[in-house]
């Protein structure tokens, strides 16, 4: 019993000294804990400071999303990784809180065995102590695992945040140098806004002054216009009654040389019966009656024209002229007549090249942007070239040919274009202009309609309204015109 009594007395100061211990290790755990503690005070104080001036900084500059992009980016990184080791610590506060619920717990055990210390000569308590070593060494282990813990995240901490903090008073340098640059770059703009204000007040009185000046010449010309006019009617007045009156005199020189001529025959026809005597049977009465009729006949007559000869010699001279002007005229007209059949010789000859050529290219062309299909050119009449039409006909999947208004709106679409491209091949223009064509069009077609502009554009340059992404995909420049909150227009351009 004695041997026994002095190795429980052994064991007994073993347990007390390793309480002593114990509680040098709960002392030095507290000052630990406190230590930490007061640091993730600091860092959130400091984790604090550096949000007021992020938000200071965000409010000063008015940050726009475009050109700060790489900042905000930054800041976010900056606040989740802040939130994420806030949340660390919390879980490593609450484990401290944890542990110092089991140290006391373990204090208030510790008295409960100082008081029991005394009854400690059976076999239960000896085996209470033994458990009790057990627990004390798995909370030993507990203590160095949260003491490692702790200096892991303490570690962290100062790896994470000492380069975010340097980065973010980095950060916020650059800013105020971007904020000053925004400044003078706001003030150029304001100073070119009001040039150009300026200017455009400007071209604006100009313009003003031009549209008065063109209204004040356009009513000018109009009057100019209708005095020309009016000056126009009268002239040709005066041409027709000019060409009255020297129709009636010719009229009149041709019965005068007519009547004088007639005049003429009749007194070489009486030249024979010159000096004839006259027998009669006439009573005197009848002979008085017949001088009277004659003399009256000669009054009617009036005085003879002595320059009757001369007039008709000029009458006659100016009918012969007029007679070599009329088979002249005659000669000239077979010719012309000649000339007009070789140049409608011609122009049916070349009309019909031509027609040949686009009716090739169109049928090619057609081919291209309709698989399975094809189109022709038609003349209505070819006795009548000039005067008749061309008919476009369209064959679909093997179906009979078709006039075009037969087609619907897509395929009406493809066929004129088909037949705008053939006549560029023939006879190509500097620039096109297509004001939604591809309305119509559904995607397929969209896409072929993209591809053979796209295979034209390098002999010709295509000015498309469009609102189809198919065709747009394929373009050079684009040009999009928006209006703002003032009813001005503006122009944005992308080359593609």
């Amino acid at each position: 019993i004695g041997f026994k009594q002095k190795e429980l007395t052994g064991d007994i100061n073993k347990i007390e000294s390793k309480i002593a211990s114990f509680e040098a290790s709960l002392l030095d755990f507290e000052n630990k804990r406190e230590g930490n503690e007061a640091k993730i005070h600091r860092l959130r104080e400091h984790k604090a400071t550096l949000e007021g001036e992020m938000i200071k900084t965000e409010k000063s500059l008015h940050l726009e999303s475009g050109d700060l992009d790489a900042s905000v980016h930054t800041k976010e990184d900056l606040i989740n990784s802040t939130g994420k080791f806030e949340k660390d610590l919390d879980k490593v506060i609450s484990e401290v809180s944890e542990k110092n619920k089991v140290l006391a717990s373990y204090k208030i055990k510790k008295q409960e065995l100082r008081d029991k210390i005394m009854e400690l000569r059976n076999p239960r308590v000896l085996a209470e102590l033994s458990t009790f070593e057990e627990k004390i060494k798995s909370l030993n282990e507990v203590i160095a695992q949260t003491e490692a813990d702790a200096r892991t995240i303490e570690t962290q901490l100062k790896n994470i945040f000492g380069p975010e903090v340097e980065k973010t008073h980095i950060i916020l340098k650059q800013l105020e140098r971007e904020k000053e640059s925004f400044k003078e770059e706001l003030k150029s703009i304001d100073k070119a806004d009001k040039d150009l204000m300026k200017t455009l007040g400007e071209k604006e009185k100009a313009s003003e002054k031009f549209r008065a000046q063109f209204k004040g010449l356009f009513q000018q010309r109009v009057r100019i216009d209708e005095a020309i006019t009016k000056n126009e009617r009268v002239i040709n007045s005066k041409i027709d009654e000019s060409r009255k009156e020297e129709i009636r005199m010719n009229t009149f020189s041709l019965k005068a040389a007519e009547n004088t001529a007639q005049l003429s025959g009749l007194e070489k026809e009486f030249e024979q019966y010159e000096g004839v005597k006259l027998f009669t049977t006439k009573s005197e009465e009848e002979l008085k009656k017949d001088i009277s009729r004659f003399e009256s006949m000669r009054n009617n007559i009036g005085n003879v024209n002595m320059r009757a000869l001369e007039i008709y010699d000029e009458v006659e001279k100016e009918y012969n002229t007029l007679l070599g002007k009329k088979e002249r005229l005659m000669t000239e007209r077979e010719d012309v007549l000649t000339l007009m059949g070789e140049i409608d010789g011609k122009k049916r000859e070349l009309f019909l090249k031509t027609y040949t050529a686009v009716n090739d290219n169109f049928q090619t062309i057609f081919s291209e942007l309709f698989s399975k299909g094809n189109a022709v050119l038609d003349i209505e009449d070819e006795e009548n070239l000039f005067e008749s039409g061309v008919l476009i006909k369209v064959r679909i999947a093997g179906n009979k040919y078709l006039d075009i208004r037969s087609l619907s709106g897509g395929e009406k679409t493809m066929t004129a274009l088909a037949f705008i491209f053939c006549i560029q091949e023939f006879e190509p223009a500097s620039f096109y202009v297509l004001d939604e064509v591809d309305a119509a069009l559904d995607k397929h077609n969209s896409d072929k309609l993209a591809k053979i502009v796209r295979k034209y554009s390098d002999r010709a340059q295509y000015i498309i309204i469009s609102h189809n992404d198919a065709v747009i995909s394929e373009a050079d420049n684009l040009y999009g015109v928006s209006m703002n909150e003032h009813g001005i227009s503006k122009l944005v351009s992308l080359k593609l």
